[in-house]
């Protein structure tokens, strides 16, 4: 039986940490006297598994229970549930949503909490604590592509939900989620995957024997689909990962290399009402030549261990290359009726950090305290362009701008154990930022500096050892687009503040039933819009959002669980009329749950649903994106020599719409742009929109197709 030291993970509210931290004294630490083994406890096999992922915390001898806040995932979770794109590993992590549009290379779209994240705008991703949110980024702030990431890699995601824990800094409003890579897999294995649509992927996972003291591993995927549309994705793919595992006398050292690169068509998103007209497959494209391209390459070393007993300390350095080129059309032909409203976004930029920490125990009088203490450095540097293009010729230059931007950020977090029942975390944080903007067009230059002091509280209860009761609040932000805070026609704030509260609680019932739930509000300064027809964002007043979460987990039989999770939300904007303060595509309602399988016979399985209600597209409601319902399925048989998995989503083949958003186009059968709009110029249910009195197009939903059945099955090779 394993040993967790008494008093770690040490911080109920900081998973990512925690399981780092149990992670290490499992594996690379004696039993101490007076250490509380895990027998001792008495845990069964379920909290056993739970207190190596992180779910469950050691405290001075005591079982203490995660707030339903935060959430590590474990990796055997991940497995069970289908991830055709890298990105679909986040359907893991309750009340969150994956959706993707515009290609297969793109960037994903998020929402969490009543946030459309855009593609990372309030939530913060990390792999392996490298942050993917990219600051002033040609196509969006906050753009956070998980494409180059190899999900059979992935050991757990850590997951936090509001502005409540002072280890965490930028974009982390709604939330942030941290995927934690493996360390060292169990075992070499090389996997096949074929599926519709000319989908075929290769992946091979090689870890070799002890080299200079340590053990290597090295993963590369190679992937191509081309999706269910007409003019057919193109999708290419790969992805290579790297790293050298050497323990040290008082920890773990891991040095770790990334490689990616992928090009793709986009169908591009599709105006309702010709495909309501039937003059448009909705798997077809007005503009057949949308796409783009992306590299990614990063290095990066970590540092995990002890000093002594009651502290540690970890480092890591990461530095990323990364390259970006989409070609969109959100208008079709309203500007240039004769060549068509094509545009070309580009992001060329070097970024890298440092990120330190301490822990240590110590007593005051007779309470015991944990002391976090830290600092993170990041400094980014990019040229970032938008231009006009013509079936991805590039034309006249719009935007074509050098950004410099840097962050510096301390904390300091205090976790006080007052009694067994009772626990307070407290914590402040301070970041400092510098903008620097150099227009290469001669337009507006300039630099900006902003700082934020962020003060957090937790207070935990615990009327018995499986019960917490907690109640969080604290201050958070995100940075905001430096191209923004220099043009005088549209100046934005350097930070956006988010201000949250929530109340909640957590069971565990005959050790076969944890659940879990949640009131929470949270208030921000500053919303961002996305305008698609000029490809940028801009700030629409404060919001407020407040909503319950409710999650539960059943041990039907040893090997047989059910789970659920449901948000309900409320997003409206602060100062305008009634009437006029949706939210565009601010998600009502989500669900999602289901029934794993995981016989010790090696068959294994799953059986999910994902729901996402209607949710508005316009301030007034008038345009609504249609919700969904899908049903996906995992099936599977492993042993120690070989696994064969089927994984279908969309099981009945249901019809609908993955990304969609209110946009003024105007196909070429339309009306003239100029001239002022001709009676009946845009059909029921849109709006004719006009420009200096001429016919510019209709306001429609304009909407990328989900994917109908899709099955793949994976043969997968150990040894």
């Amino acid at each position: 039986m394993r040993n967790i030291r008494s008093g770690l993970p040490l911080c109920a509210l900081l998973v990512t940490w925690a399981h780092s931290a149990s992670s290490l004294a499992n594996d690379n630490t004696e039993d101490a006297p007076g250490e509380a083994t895990l027998t001792d406890l008495q845990l069964s096999e379920e909290e056993l598994a739970a207190a190596e992922a992180g779910e469950i915390i050691v405290l001075q001898g005591e079982k203490a229970y995660i707030p339903v806040a935060s959430r590590s995932v474990r990796d055997r979770d991940i497995a069970l549930r289908p991830h055709p794109r890298p990105a679909d590993i986040l359907r893991v992590v309750p009340g969150l949503f994956v959706n993707q549009h515009a290609g297969g290379g793109k960037a994903n779209q998020y929402f969490l909490r009543g946030f459309d994240a855009d593609h990372g705008t309030d939530i913060a991703l990390s792999v392996d604590g490298i942050p993917a949110n990219m600051v002033s980024h040609g196509h969006g702030q906050g753009y956070a592509d998980l494409n180059w990431m190899i999900p059979e890699l992935v050991q757990s995601v850590d997951t936090f939900k509001g502005p409540y824990s002072a280890l965490l800094g930028d974009f982390v409003t709604a939330g942030s989620v941290d995927m934690r890579l493996v360390d060292a897999p169990k075992k070499s294995s090389v996997s096949i995957t074929g599926g519709q649509f000319d989908t075929g992927r290769a992946l091979a996972i090689l870890q070799g024997g002890e080299v200079l003291g340590g053990r290597p591993m090295v993963a590369a995927e190679a992937y191509h689909s081309n999706g269910p549309f007409d003019n057919g994705e193109g999708l290419r793919r790969f992805s290579a990962h790297s790293q050298f595992l050497k323990p040290t006398k008082s920890g773990q050292l891991k040095v770790a290399a990334t490689s990616y690169g992928a090009d793709w068509n986009g169908s591009g998103q599709l105006p309702l009402r010709e495909v309501r007209a039937g003059r448009l497959d909705r798997f077809g494209s007005v503009d057949p030549t949308e796409g783009g391209a992306s590299q990614r390459h990063s290095l990066y070393a970590t540092y995990h261990g002890y000093r002594g007993e009651n502290a540690e300390v970890s480092a890591m350095a990461y530095l990323v290359r990364y390259r970006f080129t989409l070609f969109s059309n959100f208008t079709f032909f309203s500007a240039k009726p004769d060549v068509g409203d094509q545009i070309e976004q580009e992001d060329d930029r070097w970024y890298g950090g440092v990120r330190t920490s301490y822990r240590f125990r110590s007593m005051l009088g007779t309470l015991p305290l944990l002391t976090t203490v830290g600092a993170q450095t990041r400094a980014d540097t990019a040229a970032t362009g938008l231009f006009d293009a013509v079936a991805r010729e590039r034309g006249a230059a719009r935007v074509d701008a050098r950004i410099s931007q840097a962050r510096l950020g301390a904390f300091v977090q205090e976790d006080i154990l007052w009694t067994p029942w009772l626990r307070t975390i407290t914590g402040l944080r301070v970041d400092g930022f510098a903008f620097d903007v150099n227009d290469n067009l001669g337009g507006e230059s300039g630099q900006e500096f902003a700082t934020e002091l962020s003060p957090k509280m937790s207070v935990v209860v615990s009327p018995t050892k499986t019960t917490d009761v907690y109640l969080n609040s604290g201050f958070g932000f995100h940075s905001n687009d430096a191209r923004a805070l220099v043009r005088e026609t549209n100046a934005g704030t350097p930070l956006t503040q988010a201000t949250g509260y929530e109340v909640g609680a957590r069971t565990t019932l005959m050790q076969r039933v944890d659940l879990a739930s949640s009131l929470w509000l949270l208030d921000l300064s500053q919303e961002t819009v996305w305008v698609g027809d000029e490809g940028v964002t801009e700030a629409r007043g404060a919001t407020r959002r407040f909503g319950v979460e409710v999650e539960a987990r059943v041990r039907l039989l040893d090997w047989l669980t059910a789970d659920g999770d449901l948000t309900v939300s409320r997003a409206r904007f602060v100062d305008a009329p009634e009437g006029e303060d949706r939210i565009p595509l601010a998600p009502k309602l989500t669900l999602t749950g289901g029934l794993s399988a995981l016989r010790k016979d090696g068959l294994f399985g799953r059986l999910g649903i994902r729901t996402l209600s209607d949710r508005p597209l316009t301030e007034d409601g008038f345009l609504v994106a249609d919700g969904f319902t899908l049903l996906d399925a995992t099936v599977g048989y492993r042993t120690p020599a070989y696994a064969i998995t089927l994984a279908v989503d969309n099981l009945l083949n249901t019809e609908w719409r993955e990304a969609q958003f209110a946009s003024t186009s105007r196909v070429q059968s339309e009306a003239s742009t100029t001239a002022p709009a001709p009676p009946g110029a845009c059909p029921s249910g849109t709006r004719a929109e006009e420009d200096g009195g001429n016919f510019v197009g209709c306001e429609d939903v304009h909407f990328t197709p989900g994917a109908p059945l899709n099955a793949m099955v994976t043969v997968q090779v150990f040894f």
